[in-house]
């Protein structure tokens, strides 16, 4: 039987897969350049949205994982970005980008898998996230297909105000950001 290991991004998330039939199993996963990781924001008057760049990523990450069941547990599954991997179109919007995570104090942005279920139709990965030191739950729908590498895709909703980040402000309040984004990523891993 053929089950995948995802590691996730955000956005959205970052996933991986492999092919296990043991407890207890360990393998390194890189995550190639062509993977994509785009933050959509809305405002009262337009969207804006923020691209990752993964040549910003450690590439190899090391996964410890045990089957039990239909789940995937891992262990220390972490996937780092770092929020000046973030381009948002031009200089102002990257430095409010920044300013809004809280760079100075919280220079990265955490994804670590903890578990993956799997569905009839889909995975569901349960990854922890931390966005300016605040770190939250979440259960995300991930569509993995396998050809030369892992493709892994999926989209997250969520709340900034869920990690103490107030939605700003602009020209005076006339122009004021929704605290609701939407994360969608298209991640390309290989099993090394």
């Amino acid at each position: 039987m053929k089950n995948y290991i995802p590691l996730i991004l955000i956005s959205l998330i970052l996933f991986s897969f492999t092919t296990i039939n043991v407890f207890n199993n360990s393998t390194i996963i890189e995550v190639e350049p062509e993977s994509e990781l785009e933050i959509l924001g809305f405002t009262n008057v337009n969207k804006f949205n923020c691209d990752f760049n993964f040549y910003e990523v450690d590439k190899k990450i090391p996964l410890t994982f045990k089957k039990v069941g239909d789940k995937i547990y891992f262990k220390k599954a972490i996937l780092e970005l770092q929020n000046s991997g973030f381009d948002c179109g031009n200089k102002v919007m990257n430095k409010d980008f920044s300013k809004l995570l809280k760079s100075d104090e919280f220079p990265q942005i955490l994804l670590n898998l903890k578990e993956l279920v799997e569905k009839e139709t889909f995975t569901e990965a349960s990854v922890e996230m931390t966005i300016a030191g605040v770190s939250k739950m979440y259960n995300v729908p991930v569509t993995i297909e396998e050809d030369d590498a892992f493709l892994v895709r999926g989209n997250l909703d969520l709340n900034i105000e869920d990690f103490n980040i107030k939605p700003p402000k602009k020209m005076l309040g006339l122009i004021v950001v929704s605290e609701m984004i939407n994360i969608n990523f298209n991640l390309v891993l290989n099993q090394k």
